[in-house]
């Protein structure tokens, strides 16, 4: 609370001075920065109002920055780390909660639940979808839970559309070609219709996007060849929203997205910059579908909405596992394929007020079915072409492999869940606001998993086992709550406080193949154990000029979700065996100063650290005070653009976006042999153009100084594979609305 006091006394000491100050500011004219409307409590509210530490990312910021994909937009906000992997593989991170098991941030599209199984881990291969005709993107800071559920436990990213206009026609597109230092050229091209059928009553929406090239990574040894990973990405969504009366909206959302990747998506560190010795091909394809359909119906006092989604992903790869392999001692070429069909059925019904007295509330209901049927197989390749025979089991017998020939497992898993919530607000005074939330689910949880020749005890001579099958499931239920006190101490200033708690549902292991060799293990772990306690205050300065958010907060968290094996090292599986805590403070300042100047800075301070020892049999060494992976302490961010008018048609920008984010580490201390530091880096980002009559002319360069920024990394037998952003970009950009 002293963090809160002080910045509310120097909040308002500043506000004075700078009133008076604005009276004598001559010359200049009148700018304000505008209030950005978001629906972080399931209601339309500006962000000063909302008691929430929240950020809007705007469509028009993202199509400044282009920042189209996921990785990009979270590099506009320094409280979101991503550990990316490659193209179509992000690890969402939110105020430094980052482990093992489950994803622990929620990703939303629309109404539709994003957040799914990982491939290789339960927090990898969040969506990336393509950010392209975009009114904002919500990043709500800390748990979520009550009002938006499973894995919202650190806090929630939301993507919200430009939806259908049926009072007026629209349209604009833009293309841009780039080149890449030492790579292959990279293009982009994108486009938007906006389609009125029935005047006021029917339109429809369409959007469509494609990204190619860009290709910057070599391949050295016997399968040589540059700029192998080459990416495209094409894809599109089409909406339709129906007014039949004033009192109802329906809306339905069809999307499809395919990406692909050539080539090795990161370079050796042992050879240095974007080069790679992979001996096999490497690729990755991820097509992601989504069916949508939205009714809101506005009632005398209150809007009841109800929603269906239907996620669907089909995900595939192709990777080097030749450094497995030599730890087996096993002779040849490696390679690893591994799949992914994924399908999230969800639908919520709920019922905001708009009441005339000081209580207003929020209650509903929410049902998802996730099913996930995953392979993944090593089997030899052919040293001369990178290529295995084959990449499915099917495939391989169809070419007359033998089943002790064929490494494999497949698991398909299934998760049914039921959630019943409810947020209410009352306003105590003019001035004072309470609000409470709570929400209770159940998930009842399945795994079937089949294993064929699969490679045990790593520490002994290798052995192997014909054809195991296990069968699992459990059953959990839990419950998060919401408390929050807001206080507006002028119009323009506010102040609250919140105690909140999160969840991600938990899952089973191979209790019964391990049972197969005498070892124990447990059948099942459940939801970690998180609580956010925080502090913060939002107020405009200056006659608006200004916009300042300030926030601190502290986290306890236990029954983590970690990797750990058996006393003999034999089989991993997940418990609940983590203990941790986090302390951070957040600050964001939005600009106008003067007519045409706009200035967004954010920086964070995260202190993320386990509090107890992890189990001895913990799969990465962890003691207390050791820093949790991937979570650097300091970051900063911003945006700094001037537009000024060039003539009586046109205007000109200049614009700059920059991020730094702080060093960390893979694993928590260097006992583990895998453990590896990601250095800190610096990226700046550089643009201009010129607007006339619709049209908008440009130029850009990305990552100026050329830096290799270390943002994802995987440990393999020989060393680390490190993955890193594009180098130095330099392009046109050519747009035009209609």
């Amino acid at each position: 609370m002293l963090l809160t006091a002080c910045s509310v006394a120097a909040i308002s000491a500043w506000s004075s001075a700078a009133m008076a100050q604005s009276e004598e500011a001559e010359g200049q004219r009148a700018a304000q920065v505008s209030d950005v409307v978001v629906t972080a409590t399931r209601r339309e509210a500006s962000t000063k109002d909302t008691p929430v530490a929240v950020v809007a990312l705007t469509g028009a910021a993202i199509s400044e920055t282009q920042a189209f994909s996921m990785d990009a937009v979270t590099r506009l906000n320094p409280s979101v780390q991503t550990n990316n992997r490659g193209i179509g593989d992000n690890q969402i991170i939110i105020r430094g909660v980052s482990s093992s098991g489950k994803p622990t941030v929620g990703l939303y599209f629309d109404e539709t639940v994003m957040t799914g199984i990982g491939l290789d881990g339960g927090s990898d291969n969040q969506p990336n979808i393509q950010l392209h005709d975009i009114a904002r993107v919500e990043i709500l800071k800390g748990p979520q839970g009550t009002l938006f559920g499973a894995s919202s436990m650190s806090g929630t990213m939301r993507i919200v559309t430009n939806k259908p206009d049926p009072s007026g026609f629209a349209a604009g597109f833009s293309a841009s070609a780039a080149t890449v230092s030492d790579g292959n050229p990279f293009y982009q091209g994108d486009g938007y219709l906006n389609l009125p059928l029935v005047e006021d009553k029917l339109a429809i929406r369409a959007v469509g996007w494609a990204d190619s090239g860009g290709g910057y990574i070599d391949r050295v040894g016997p399968l040589e060849a540059e700029n192998v990973n080459d990416q495209r990405v094409t894809g599109g969504r089409i909406m339709a929203l129906a007014r039949p009366n004033d009192r109802i909206t329906l809306t339905g959302t069809l999307l499809r997205q395919k990406q692909e990747a050539d080539g090795s998506q990161y370079f050796e560190n042992d050879l240095g910059p974007y080069r790679t010795s992979a001996p096999t091909q490497e690729n990755f394809e991820d097509t992601t579908d989504v069916y949508s359909a939205v009714a809101d119906i506005f009632l005398d006092h209150g809007t009841l909405t109800a929603s269906t989604s239907l996620l669907k992903r089909d995900m595939a790869f192709l990777r080097d596992s030749t450094p497995t392999a030599r730890r087996f001692g096993i002779p040849g070429v490696l390679a690893y394929s591994q799949g992914q069909e994924l399908s999230n059925l969800s639908t919520e019904l709920r019922y905001a007020s708009d009441l005339d007295g000081p209580l207003q509330y929020v209650i509903g209901g929410f049902y998802s079915k996730q099913e996930s049927d995953t392979y993944s197989m090593a089997v030899l390749a052919d040293p001369a072409t990178g290529l295995p025979p084959c990449v499915t089991v099917m495939e391989c017998r169809a070419n007359g492999f033998a089943t002790s020939d064929i490494n494999s497992a497949r698991t398909v898993s299934t998760v049914d869940q039921y959630a019943l919530f409810t947020e209410l607000t009352y306003q105590a005074t003019d001035k004072l606001n309470l609000t409470g939330g709570i929400r209770y689910y159940n998930a009842d949880i399945g795994e079937f998993k089949s294993v064929s020749q699969a490679l045990r005890f790593p520490t002994s001579p290798v052995q192997t086992v014909d054809r195991i099958a296990l069968d699992q499931s459990s059953r959990e239920d839990n419950i998060s709550y919401n408390f929050a006190m807001s206080y507006a101490i002028t119009p323009d200033t506010t102040a609250y406080a919140r105690i909140a708690s999160g969840f991600r549902p938990g899952g089973v292991n191979d209790a019964e193949g391990a049972a197969q060799y005498g070892v124990t293990v447990p059948a099942a772990y459940t939801s970690d154990d998180l609580w956010n306690y925080e502090v913060g205050v939002k107020s405009y300065l200056a006659d608006r000029r200004y916009y300042v958010e300030l926030a601190a907060y502290h986290i306890d968290w236990s029954n983590q979700q970690v990797s750990v094996t058996d006393p003999g090292g034999t089989f991993a599986f997940i418990a609940n065996a983590g203990k941790s805590a986090v302390d951070g403070v957040e600050a964001q300042i939005t600009a106008r100063p003067f007519e045409g100047l706009f200035i967004n800075l954010g920086a964070t301070y995260t202190n993320a650290r386990l509090t107890a020892d992890l189990p001895s049999t913990a799969e990465t060494a962890g003691e207390k005070g050791d820093r949790i992976p991937y979570s650097p302490k300091i970051s900063y961010a911003g945006q700094i653009s001037y537009e000024a008018p060039l003539g009586a048609d046109a205007t000109w920008r200049i614009g700059a976006n920059f991020n730094y984010r702080g060093s960390a580490y893979t694993s928590f201390n260097d006992q583990d042999p895998n453990m590896a530091r990601l250095d800190d880096y610096f990226l700046l980002n550089l643009s201009g153009g010129v607007t006339y009559k619709g049209w908008t002319g440009g130029v850009f360069v990305e990552n100026v100084a050329d830096a290799v920024p270390e943002i994802g990394l995987r440990v393999t037998g020989d060393g680390f594979r490190v993955y890193t952003t594009r180098p130095r970009t330099v392009g046109l950009r050519l747009s035009r609305e209609f």
